[in-house]
């Protein structure tokens, strides 16, 4: 009897360990290499054939910026309308493959120079990440699932976020020099150029803050909300809208509006060189809100 139990039991774990999926099989990682350096290359050779051969109708690609695109055909269009419009230097070798039995997920980081075909626009470089979930069909290598992840920020913001953060200081900061009526911040954040434009009308800002100086224009309470901020180099445009309490020449008043203002960076530091507004009516406000 020992022996039939010991002979069976053999047996079982022989049969485990045939049904077990290979992990990290060499001849799978090398296959799954060469398919995603073969997707690069096809790329560049604008072969929209061999693009396809990795897709399958339940492919689902992640793009930056883009909402994600599902099957063959949808990305096939996407590809197509790419190369007939672009030319593309791209590489985006795989840093790590990992692989069980049917199943294998991979990472990488790609590199690209991307050159439009109207001669009038610049080339552009993009870089970043990729990570796809790939299953193996009828003996082939196909993408399940692709997300791409772009070192670039999100249009009209910076990379850490510096530069918004000190232009909402920056917005902050006229509010509490308002109130306080703090010339030399006012001075040194506003542009000797400096325009502004209020319900369709150009105000006379030097008047206005000869006003302030003079405390025949004060303010009591601003309270801002919606702010958001969009920088492009050396240019930015905040948006925004608030409400101000205050008096002028003795007489109360509560105004609300929403616009933007536009940035300049020069000599290092943000000024307003133009805003504009539009008159709301006042919005009630928590104690204390702000835009964040």
């Amino acid at each position: 009897m020992k022996t039939l139990l010991s002979v069976l039991l053999v047996l079982a774990l022989a049969l485990t360990s045939a049904c077990a999926p290979k992990v990290n099989d060499p001849a799978d990682v090398q296959a799954i290499r060469a398919l995603m350096d073969g997707y690069f290359k096809a790329a560049n050779a604008k072969d929209s054939d061999a693009l396809k051969a990795v897709l399958t109708d339940k492919t689902i690609l992640f793009q930056p910026h883009m909402q994600p695109l599902a099957g063959r055909d949808a990305i096939g269009k996407m590809h197509q309308a790419f190369l007939d419009s672009f030319d593309t230097d791209a590489k985006g070798p795989a840093i790590d493959v990992r692989v069980a039995g049917d199943l294998a997920v991979a990472y990488g980081r790609y590199e690209e120079t991307i050159t439009p075909n109207d001669v009038t626009l610049a080339a552009e470089a993009a870089s970043g990440h990729w990570m796809a979930v790939l299953e193996r069909l009828g003996g082939a290598w196909k993408w399940g699932w692709v997300i791409a992840n772009s070192d670039e920020p999100l249009p009209g913001t910076t990379a850490d976020g510096a530069e918004e953060r000190a232009l909402m200081e920056i917005e902050r900061g006229f509010v509490e020099a308002m109130k306080s009526r703090d010339m030399a911040f006012i001075e040194r954040h506003v542009a000797r150029d400096y325009v502004q434009v209020a319900d369709g009308k150009p105000v006379n800002f030097a008047a206005l803050l000869a006003d302030l100086k003079s405390g025949l224009l004060r303010i009591e309470t601003v309270a801002l909300r919606d702010m958001k901020v969009h920088v492009a180099g050396d240019a930015a445009i905040v948006s925004l809208a608030g409400a101000a309490t205050g008096s002028y020449k003795g007489k109360p008043f509560a105004d609300g509006s929403k616009g933007l203002d536009v940035f300049v960076k020069r000599d290092g530091r943000w000024q307003v060189v133009y805003s504009q507004m539009t008159p709301v009516k006042p919005q009630a406000q928590p104690p204390g809100s702000d835009p964040r």
